[in-house]
């Protein structure tokens, strides 16, 4: 069995944009680690985010969007996002010792433990992976 790679929002948005500054570094990573047949997740609320960011793009139809967001879904597997785990993300934001200043950083760091990921795949800078090992493809 392969690794578990959870991926980042920002690297699923990558993915559907060449234009984005990382994008090559983001869809090499991910081409190599689908070929090396590795795990590969996002959560639902990734998806929710990608779309509405991706849906300003005023070059792309909602159908080409709606046909490639499918391709791209269907290389992950998809962690949901539950009560349970927004609690524990914001718990996390709470906590002044904590090294959570984003919400959305610490709802991806959630779902990564929640499925034990191996590493966490980013472009942000400031993520913070705690027990869990951080990979930037900023190049």
């Amino acid at each position: 069995m392969g690794s578990k790679i959870y991926i980042d929002t920002n690297i699923f948005i990558d993915l559907m944009d060449s234009t984005r500054p990382f994008y090559e570094g983001s869809f090499a990573f991910v081409k190599s680690n689908v070929v090396d047949g590795n795990m590969l997740y996002i959560n639902s609320d990734t998806i929710t985010n990608a779309f509405y960011i991706l849906s300003k793009n005023k070059g792309r139809s909602k159908v080409d969007l709606l046909v490639l967001m499918k391709k791209m879904v269907s290389l992950f597997v998809v962690v949901s996002v539950e009560n349970e785990e927004v609690m524990m993300a914001l718990s996390l934001c709470e906590d002044e010792g904590c090294a959570f200043k984003d919400y959305e950083d610490a709802l991806q760091y959630v779902c990564a433990k929640k499925v034990d990921a191996d590493l966490i795949v980013t472009n942000d800078k400031g993520f913070v992976g705690l027990d869990i090992a951080l990979q930037n493809t900023r190049g």
